[in-house]
């Protein structure tokens, strides 16, 4: 237990809009954290329902509450990020829910690994009415994070704490719905920095359409693609369309790829490799393994590709589909 300090060493921000049906939940796990210095911002982005009268009904000291007009995720967020005080920032989705050693865990990585700026953990996936539970095992190396950041997010935006230094230096979450707010932070906190993830599940990321942070259908198709092809430039300084092509077939955006062949493309995750290897050259291990499983995912999203623009047979499809299979090439990257 920490001895409470006028300054918290982490300001908590989380986000409301009709969130009443789990709120209590969510709150109470960041209440019952076994770290205790912290504030804990909650910002109510004009519920219809009765989230205020849930957050009212708290009285802990850390809790600063805020209602405003309606004004979406990433607009929210950076109201809280203007606001907090703290060292650290730490995330909370109004429908997850935080395990009670969170803090306690990502203060003591963050304060003894300082080249670390963004502290993600992995999580448990769960819905209301299911039994299937899975686990969200994102990279937890910077080494593999750096490669990662190139295809997808590989950060689980309610378990992440990040210092809030390295905001003022580049800035908040983004608005523009062509980029997810979330992915492009972590990304620009990359370019010049290292970030990680905590091997261990800290957080129960709750599945269904509702959530504040979890629905995507403001964002434009290729939101995923355009944050690929800023991390190629920004992270590596590559522009060639090669590159651009791996991200292309990574997301099955046939429209938008140009033909790179098999050997051009084998060379864009050669020339990536080589580049974090320089970043990491003690991790060599890690990049070439990393790079042997993304060659398999593009071979795979190739031959796929050939035979949809091909008209193949169902018959003939179903055939090469298990000869993929078997070969391995339809491997998603494992993550550690």
């Amino acid at each position: 237990m920490q001895i409470e300090n006028l300054t918290p060493n982490i300001s908590v921000i989380l986000p409301v809009y009709n969130g009443a049906l789990y709120l209590k939940e969510s709150i109470n796990s960041i209440l019952n954290q076994t770290y205790t210095n912290f504030e804990f911002i909650i910002l109510n982005d004009g519920s219809t329902d009765n989230s205020e009268e849930i957050i009212l009904s708290y009285s802990d000291k850390r809790i600063k509450y805020y209602k405003h007009t309606n004004c979406g995720l990433a607009a929210t967020l950076n109201l809280g990020l203007n606001l907090a005080l703290g060292t650290y920032i730490a995330r909370q989705d109004q429908d997850d829910i935080s395990h009670k050693t969170r803090f306690e865990k990502q203060v003591d990585f963050l304060e003894n690994n300082l080249e670390i700026n963004l502290l993600g953990t992995r999580a448990k996936i769960f819905e209301n009415n299911s039994s299937d539970v899975r686990v969200h095992k994102h990279a937890t190396h910077p080494a593999d994070l750096k490669f990662d950041l190139l295809f997808n997010n590989p950060f689980v935006h309610s378990s992440v704490m990040f210092k809030k230094t390295i905001i003022q230096n580049i800035g908040n979450y983004i608005t523009d719905r062509n980029l997810y707010e979330d992915y492009n932070l972590w990304s620009r906190i990359a370019v010049n920095s290292s970030v990680a993830n905590l091997s261990e599940v800290l957080v129960d990321y709750r599945h269904h359409n509702e959530g504040l942070s979890k629905n995507i259908s403001n964002f434009k198709e290729y939101a995923l693609y355009n944050q690929g092809v800023e991390n190629l430039k920004k992270i590596f300084g590559l522009h060639e369309q090669h590159f651009c092509d791996l991200i292309a077939l990574y997301h099955w955006k046939k429209n938008i790829f140009k033909g790179s062949s098999n050997k051009q493309l084998k060379n864009a995750l050669d020339v990536i490799s080589q580049k974090i290897i320089e970043l990491y050259p003690s991790h060599k291990y890690l990049t070439l393994l990393r790079k042997k499983q993304y060659l398999k995912i593009i071979r795979y999203r190739q031959i796929v590709l050939k035979m949809r623009a091909d008209n193949i047979t169902q018959l003939k499809l179903l055939y090469l589909k298990i000869v993929i299979k078997l070969l391995g090439l339809h491997s998603e990257v494992k993550n550690k």
